[in-house]
């Protein structure tokens, strides 16, 4: 059943989804988590916190932490890489930032993973939470994000017009309902931190995601989200509310962002997201990933990709104004959403885009300008999804000269990264910053987090 954004009625029993979602998300304990779900919940922990771990060595949040750490002085919580704790929403902003920064961190249902586990393991470590309860929370908090986001997601208005992304909004009610679970509150006062928050929440505007975003990006998606979602929990324990109906309100966040979504997404029991996760093998923009993966596996058969006068790259109409550019990125927060540099570096042979192709971006310039100048990226109206491309090379004359079609990139719920694929990117992101047992240690101990007295050491384990 799909319903559009313009009635004032009711979509259910209760009186509006977000009550829907919080009680979903008050009800839900551990003992109903399927085994698959809870199995990728540790390992979304583990990804997240490699993509922190990752960020520490970054100059672009040196500014970020030293503004944090200076006017933060209750000690709630920890800091990856640093010594001293700060408080939970200043933790929140800098773990959410330093994971965002390289485009390393999941997709599942826009980016939850970052918001979501940013929360939870300030939030839990303040609170002196269990094993037992972050799982609950993060469980609770992805579901929920999901929820909201692919309600209307496939029905969402182009960037053109709302000028607003996906992730940010969806995540920060999904992160209040995380740090809901971790207050305790009972389903009313979940109800209005989850209002509160996403009344409060950014508008996540497309030009810092695609445009000229500066170094202030990466807080967006899971950064600031986690904070305000925080911020929407206090008030709500101090007896606040917000606008019950701000999601199906005929003014409200589905009539803003899309044409018309879907209430089953929202209300219907027994889906799962975080059973079909998406997560990133390279270190940029997901819309690139399709695109990327195909030159790749041209590559792999012997196609000599380079040798083509000419590249067409076919992708859906919506996401091309966000990552096909006429210039050079000139910061490495463009480069990672750079689709013509990003494609130029899969061309000349690289298999996986890393955190030093954007980060180092100067000294790799050079050597792909003549390869970005062949590269024409055009619409596909049998193209739908950001996980869909098909790459042409073409001669002098226009005739086809090979093609390759990808619908399911590494890492997405058709292609998914394994176990290993998991725990390889945290052995590599890890590495720089702590030794390789304590790396078996830190992925012995998540495996058996439920049992885990307190999550202190998660993001300790990293000084």
């Amino acid at each position: 059943m799909q319903s559009t954004p313009n009635t004032d009625a009711p979509h259910s029993g209760h009186e509006s989804l977000l009550a829907d979602l919080a009680a979903f998300s008050t009800a839900l304990r551990l003992e109903q988590i399927p085994p698959e779900v809870l199995h990728q919940a540790k390992l979304t922990i583990i990804d997240t916190v490699a993509c922190m771990a990752a960020g520490i060595k970054d100059d672009g949040a040196a500014a970020l932490i030293e503004a944090e750490t200076r006017r933060s002085r209750i000690p709630e919580a920890s800091v990856i890489g640093l010594e001293r704790h700060v408080d939970m929403q200043a933790a929140i902003r800098i773990n959410g930032y330093l994971g965002d920064i390289f485009e390393l961190n999941d997709l599942t249902s826009g980016h939850a993973g970052i918001a979501i586990v940013s929360t939870a393991l300030a939030v839990a470590e303040a609170l002196d939470r269990s094993g037992r309860d972050l799982l609950e929370a993060i469980v609770s908090g992805i579901e929920v994000t999901s929820r909201v986001y692919s309600a209307y997601y496939p029905h969402m208005k182009s960037y053109e017009e709302t000028g607003i992304t996906p992730p940010g909004i969806p995540s920060t009610i999904g992160a209040a309902a995380t740090a809901a679970r971790l207050f305790r509150f009972d389903e009313t006062r979940t109800a209005h931190a989850m209002e509160i928050a996403a009344a409060l929440a950014g508008w996540c505007p497309a030009e810092v995601i695609f445009g000229q975003g500066g170094q202030v990006k990466p807080m967006l998606f899971g950064a600031w989200p986690g904070s305000v979602a925080v911020q929407g929990a206090l008030y709500a324990q101090a007896g606040m509310d917000g606008p019950g109906q701000l999601l199906e309100s005929r003014i409200g966040l589905y009539a803003t962002l899309a044409h018309r979504f879907d209430v089953q997404v929202v209300t219907e029991p027994g889906r799962w997201y975080l059973a079909h996760p998406r997560r990133k093998l390279h270190a940029c923009c997901g819309y690139i990933h399709s695109a990327l993966d195909a030159v790749v596996a041209l590559r792999a058969h012997g196609v000599d990709v380079c040798g083509a006068a000419a590249i067409e790259v076919s992708m859906p109409q919506y996401i091309i104004p966000g990552v096909s550019k006429a210039g050079l990125p000139r910061t490495p927060t463009e480069a990672r959403f750079h689709a013509e540099y990003c494609l130029a570096l899969a061309m000349s042979g690289v298999d996986a885009i890393t955190p030093e192709h954007s980060s180092l971006c100067h000294r790799y310039l050079p050597a792909m300008e003549s390869l970005m100048a062949r590269i024409r990226i055009v619409a596909d109206a049998s193209l739908s999804h950001y996980h869909q491309s098909v790459v042409r090379g073409l001669d002098a004359d226009g005739r086809e000269l090979f093609r390759q079609k990808v619908l399911a990139p590494k890492g997405s719920p058709d292609n998914p990264m394994t176990d290993a694929d998991v725990r390889d990117k945290f052995r590599t992101l890890a590495a720089p910053c702590i030794s390789s047992e304590r790396i078996a240690w830190f992925l012995e101990q998540i495996d058996a987090l439920e049992q885990a007295q307190d999550c202190d050491w998660i993001i300790r384990s990293f000084r």
